[in-house]
């Protein structure tokens, strides 16, 4: 399935952002899977970004060395990947535009990259992650694709749906931020 990209519909109170360790969670369990996929017809809208594709196949942030290539010492499994494009047809997932970066390799030229406002909240989100990067480090890159997946779920009004603790805490801490945990989530989903 090719992801299509799509504006969210702001008004939608349930729109929301898997982050990798989303995923991981849901796809742990066939509860879990199938609480997700219910969701889809109470109305829930998820969204993700083209990073998110590449840490869902393996190529997550922390595997780039200083000169931007990704060294992938144990390749993702393909049977999570499956598990992982299976989710994302489940739930109908739809790709948001994300800002274009300084990456190799990370911004295309075919009209879905922005250019982020370091004036607005959501650019000040990204800074903030983003300089928790080490560039003199063997990961220099840690902190980006986080940034950006942030970054693409505050200027959209999505909930990031994340298991990362110190990810929630900043957005949290923004002004128009929100964020969950997947098992938030899918109480939210049960509620219903």
């Amino acid at each position: 399935m090719k992801k299509q990209y799509s504006e969210p519909d702001r008004k939608n109170v349930n729109n929301y952002m898997l982050d990798t360790s989303a995923y991981n969670h849901i796809v742990a369990s066939s509860e879990k899977l199938d609480a997700a996929k219910k969701s889809v017809s109470l109305g829930f809208c998820y969204y993700s970004t083209a990073i998110q594709d590449l840490e869902l196949s393996g190529e997550g942030a922390k595997t780039y060395n200083k000169e931007c290539v990704p060294i992938i010492k144990k390749p993702m499994p393909s049977e999570m990947i499956q598990k992982f494009r299976q989710l994302d047809k489940e739930l109908d997932v739809k790709l948001l535009p994300e800002i274009a970066t300084c990456m190799l390799n990370h911004s295309r030229v075919d009209g879905t990259n922005r250019f982020y406002d370091s004036d607005s909240v959501e650019g000040q989100l990204f800074e903030k992650i983003a300089s928790k990067n080490k560039h003199e480090s063997n990961r220099p890159f840690e902190y980006s694709h986080d940034a950006i997946i942030a970054e693409a779920a505050v200027h959209y009004g999505c909930t990031l749906v994340s298991d990362d603790k110190e990810l929630r805490d900043l957005m949290n801490a923004t002004p128009s931020g929100r964020a969950i945990t997947t098992d938030e989530l899918l109480e939210k989903i049960n509620t219903y």
